[in-house]
């Protein structure tokens, strides 16, 4: 009985080992931006399929900022390599740098002398092809390029697990200054072929339905929120067709205190 239970023990710790081991080797390369060089395992062997590589490259004399990490794995779906940026340190041509083509990974510079480049790899292999580095925990998600910090995976929630937008937060936003990008402004508004509604026409509609023609209703906000990119344009807009309808309304006054006067 004893036996049965080291012949299974090693059975199944090998299967354990063969494909939930880790294993890290480093390895120096001279690399250009003529000379992109193919990332190999310790061996000189290509990566793993099921295999996460984490890969450290820096370059080993240079008086610039260097330094960079990259997440690497085979996406058996797509049956090629990718690559993701998790931190850069510098931007001069001969900052080392990862990139894939022809399906193989490879290590380079912008520069035109070769540069040597110590390169530090740590690997997971995980035994299953389709397996991403977001396995590893959401730091593997976020990528830092020099000061930046930036996520490129989904959406991203404070206060919330089940963010809608790029960005959800259930709670207070304290800021200076908030910018936001648009187009279409409302400047139409005040071009000649611009069909001004009537403050007659906006009564009715008002009377009909409660709210202001283009403005959403009470119901609808309380509901889902509102824009505030599409709301500016909006109260903007309203904004110039009342001072376009006080523009016209001055020039008629002063034409019957006119009509007045010569009376």
């Amino acid at each position: 009985m004893k036996n049965i239970l080291v012949l299974i023990v090693l059975i199944f710790g090998s299967t354990f080992l063969a494909h939930g081991q880790s294993v890290s080797f480093e390895k120096a390369v001279a690399a250009s931006i003529t000379n992109r060089v193919a990332l190999t395992d310790q061996n000189n062997q290509g990566l793993a399929i099921g295999s996460i590589y984490r890969v450290k490259l820096s370059v080993q004399v240079t008086n610039t900022r260097t330094g960079a990490e990259y997440l690497v794995w085979y996406s058996l779906p797509d049956t090629i390599w990718k690559i993701r940026l998790v931190s850069s340190n510098g931007v001069s041509s001969n900052h080392p740098q990862l990139e894939v083509t022809d399906n193989i990974v490879r290590v380079f510079t912008d520069h035109a002398t070769n540069y040597a480049v110590k390169v530090f790899v740590e690997g997971f292999n995980t035994g299953n092809g389709a397996a991403i580095p977001s396995m590893l925990g959401s730091s593997y998600q976020w990528q830092r390029y020099i000061n930046n910090l930036y996520y490129m995976d989904g959406n991203v929630g404070i206060g919330t697990d089940t963010p809608k937008e790029k960005l959800s937060v259930n709670g207070n936003i304290r800021a200076h200054q908030i910018k936001v990008e648009t187009t279409n402004w409302p400047d139409y508004v005040f071009k000649d072929d611009y069909k001004l509604s009537s403050l007659e026409d906006t009564e009715k509609f008002i009377q009909a339905n409660g709210h202001l023609p283009q403005v959403p209703k009470a119901e609808t906000v309380e509901k889902e929120g509102y824009s505030l990119n599409e709301m500016d344009k909006i109260l903007l807009k309203k904004i110039e067709e009342l001072t376009l309808h006080l523009i016209r309304l001055d020039k008629e006054n002063k034409e019957l205190k006119e009509l007045i006067l010569r009376k």
